[in-house]
Parts: structure tokens; sequence; C-alpha cells
């Protein structure tokens, strides 16, 4: 039951006789607002009562009526505000929203709550409006059946702690700083009364959906993926988070979102008492050691942390488990000394791409390389070729990888383009990778020896003249001197035997 008090008050704010919220309506103005909104049948003359009065009985009519939302809606809309109090777009957007949080506040005292969703606003009893759906440390979960939002609430044994409300209202006014990034929840408005805010609903948490929904490698790539990528936005800006955990990670229409920046930056309400067995610094499991200690102390590379236990669980199930492919990049963001972990989520995710890259090639290769023994030279092999560093080139071709070398000569046929690149990039790679091995050269000299025979462009020949005269004169292989004279006899042009000769 609304209480004749909070009718009054609010009565006396549309009047205008509460300054700051709505402008001051005689009471002709107020039987117009009526007439036309309301259709009311009123009339002002004698007899009238006083301004707050009339507004009171025309509330109750509405709320009898069911019609009360109607009111609500208009006289917080930004264009009613903008004509009542000759306000700009903005400035009765904001008013808006403070008249809004002044109507909660007064509301909130019968048990009532007015909620907001997509611009549109209800009245409701606040109990039977809120269905309870999870219990955190300091605040609990509610489901609006009104809006179908989400209303966080901190919770009444700590509504008196100004520390914990302070942390309560920063949490939101970070996430709500993250609003333009990608993969950050949704949220909407700050009750300070109650000290409340609303956000978009989940379908589920990540925890949930990795332990009990049957998914591909893939997707687990995908997921972690999608989490490192928000991270690193959000560490670009110099934020952390400091409370990750796979219970705070939801999915919202097939995307990931994070959600639960309490514990984030320049939070420094907590002190070193604090113990694993305390909500507050994060999830035993996710937590990273020196948060442990001291709150402040967590940066970039807690969250690392926390993100490395992440990735765990998504590929086992399990935080603590590091038997899977990325164990290696695992194992290094949740070293127990912060000073030997990636330095942000940035970093490590460049580095679980990469790990990423070498496992899929790992297979690649194995079947390309099948490939090229079996004389095979497809777009797949043309690809890997392309895509090889001038290292990993050489390499093969040094320890005669079976069919590498007709395959290499195969690409360079395809264009000029295709040749350059072959020959530079062995050129420029071969003698690192060789070393002190003079056996190790000897590929060279014949990869060299088959192209000076081909049908290449003169820069083609000239830089593989180099790489034989190298391998004959400077490693004094006896079987490129060999090849030297075999070339010079069958003919050559006399500009790449004065290389050869040189």
């Amino acid at each position: 039951m609304i209480s004749e008090d909070t009718l009054r008050t609010i009565s006396h704010m549309f009047c205008g006789d509460t300054e700051g919220y709505f402008s001051y309506k005689s009471g002709p103005k107020l039987v117009g607002f009526f007439n036309e909104h309301f259709n009311g049948q009123d009339s002002y003359g004698q007899g009238f009562p006083s301004r707050w009065a009339f507004v009171y009985d025309k509330l109750v009519e509405l709320l009898n009526a069911g019609r009360f939302d109607s009111f609500l809606n208009l006289v917080l809309s930004k264009t009613f505000l903008m004509q009542d109090c000759n306000l700009s777009q903005v400035e009765a957007v904001e008013r808006s929203q403070e008249i809004f949080e002044e109507f909660n506040r007064i509301f909130q005292k019968d048990m009532y709550i007015i909620t907001s969703a997509r611009g549109i606003y209800h009245l409701c009893e606040e109990n039977e409006n809120l269905e309870l759906v999870g219990s955190g440390g300091f605040a609990n979960v509610y489901k609006q059946k009104s809006t179908n939002q989400i209303l966080k609430k901190l919770k009444d044994d700590f509504l008196t702690d100004k520390g914990i409300r302070s942390r309560f209202k920063r949490e939101f006014e970070l996430t709500k700083s993250l609003q333009d990034a990608y993969g950050i929840i949704e949220i909407y408005t700050f009750d300070e009364s109650s000290c409340s805010y609303t956000m978009e609903i989940a379908e589920q948490t990540l925890e949930k959906y990795i332990l009990e929904t049957p998914i591909t490698d893939e997707i687990r790539i995908n997921c972690i993926r999608q989490i490192l990528y928000i991270m690193t936005e959000v560490h670009k800006r110099d934020i952390i988070h400091r409370d990750l955990s796979p219970n705070n990670i939801f999915i919202i229409r097939g995307m990931l979102k994070i959600a639960d920046f309490g514990l984030g930056k320049d939070l420094n309400i907590f002190t070193s008492h604090q113990t694993m067995h305390t909500n507050a610094v994060g999830q035993y499991y996710y937590c990273a050691p020196e948060q442990f200690m001291l709150l402040k102390d967590g940066d970039k590379r807690s969250d690392v942390y926390s993100l490395g236990r992440i990735i765990n669980f998504i590929m086992t199930g399990k935080a603590n488990e590091y038997h899977h492919i990325f164990r290696n990049v695992t194992e290094k963001a949740t070293n127990s000394d912060a000073a030997y972990r990636y330095a942000d989520a940035e970093q490590l995710s460049v580095k679980f791409e990469k790990s990423i890259i070498y496992h899929q090639n790992a297979k690649n290769e194995e079947d390309i390389f099948n490939k090229m023994a079996c004389g095979v030279f497809d777009d797949d092999v043309e690809t890997f070729l392309y895509e090889l560093t001038s290292e990993r080139m050489s390499r093969y071709l040094m320890v005669e990888k079976q069919g590498m070398m007709n395959c290499l000569i195969q690409f360079m046929k395809c264009d000029d383009s295709h040749a350059q690149h072959i020959i530079q990039s062995i050129n420029g790679s071969f003698r690192e990778v060789c070393g002190r091995s003079f056996e190790a050269y000897d590929p060279f000299a014949t990869f060299s020896y088959h192209i000076l025979q081909g049908s290449f462009s003169f820069i083609v020949k000239e830089t593989a003249a180099y790489i034989l005269r190298y391998v004959a004169t400077d490693v004094n292989r006896f079987s490129a001197q060999h090849m030297v004279e075999d070339i010079k006899k069958i003919g050559i042009e006399p500009m790449l035997e004065d290389i050869l000769d040189s």
C-alpha cells in the first residue's frame, strides 16, 4: 500500500513546490494538464482545493484505475521536461534521471520501486517484483519480473558500511566507463537510496556452460579468444578487474560478457588481514597469490593469473589442471612470482595465438610433408611454402625434408615473384641455419645448381650463383666445386660465370 505521505510528497514535487524537479504550476495549469492527458473533466474556480491536494486526488484516481504508470512515463519523458522546465535535450535527460532517483527514494519506504527498461517506467511492489537468483559476498542478485532485468543490491548487513558502499558504487562506475567496449555487461541505473543497480540478464555463467555443455575444442578456443580480447581492451584503459572467474563471465545472446568489477582498480578499502577465505579477494582458484596478502598489490599481472586459470578451466573443466595443449602458456601466466608472468592480457593473447598456430601447423605440416613426399604440389602446399619464414624454409631444406626441394622449385616456376621470394628467403637465412656444420651446406649447393640450370630470371640465377659460390669457395665443399665445373661445361651467362669464379 502506498502511503498518503508518499503521494503528498510526489504531489508537492509535481506542483513545483519542491525546487529542482518540475516547474511551478498554477491551479489552472494543473487542471489543464490532467484534463488533456488523462481525460479529466475538471474546471478551475471557486472552491478549488490547494494545488497539491488536487494533484494528490488525481494520483489516487490514477492508482485505483491502474494508470499511474502512464503518469510516470509522461512526466519523466524528455519531451515533457523540455517544455515544462524550458530545458535542452541533455538537461532534460539529466533532470529525468534525477526525478526518477528521487521518486524511487520516496516510494522505497512503502516497499515500492519504479523500474525502467528501454525508456518505459513501471511502479511495482519491490518484494513481489524481485526473484532472488544468486548471492555473493556483499550483494544479492535478483531478477526484476517487470523488466526482465537483473538487479544487484547490496546486502542489508553492509548498507551502513561506507567503505563497502563506496566499493559497490565504484563497481558500477567502472563498468559504466567500459560500456563502449566489446564484451562488457550492459548496465543501466544506480539507485543511491537502496544501493543497487540494474543490468542486462544473462542466459548462464561460463562455468555452467563449460561444465554442462558438450563442446568442441574449436568452441573452447573461441571462448578463450573472446575473453582475452575483452580483457586486452580493459587493460589498455588501465583498468584491472582483480576478481575474474568463470562465475562472473556470462553468456548473453551467444556472446561472452564480463561483469563484477567490484575489486577493480583504485579500490584500496581492503587490508592485509584478509585471507583466502575472504569473499573480497576473489575466488580461491582464480585469485593471484599476491592478492591474498594485500589487494592493492594486485595489478594487470594479477588478472593474467586469473586468465591463465580460466584457460585451464575452459580446456579441462578444472582451474588447476594443466594437462592441455596450452600448458606452456598457462604455466607462465600463473607463475607464483608475478614478475615472470605476461605483463598484461594483450601479451597473453599474443602468446596464446602463437600457441594455436604452432599446434595447428604441427598437424598441417605433417599432412603437407606427406603430400610433398608423394610429389604433390597443390594449393595447400603452395600456401604452406609462401607462409614459411626464411629460417624455417632454410631449416627444412637443410634437413632434406622429402620432396621439399622439388616443391620449392615448382613453387618458383609459378612466376618470377614467387622465384625471387624463395631464393631471397634462403639467401638471407641459410648461413645462420647451417652454422659450422659443413655438411649442412650441401643441400643449398644442390638447390642453387638446379636453379642455375632452370628457366629463371637473371636476378634469381644471380642469387643462386652467389649461394653456390659461397658453399664451393668459402665453405670449401668439394661437391659444390664439382657442381660449379659442371655448370660451366654446360654453359652459363658470362656474368654468372664471373660470380662463380670470384
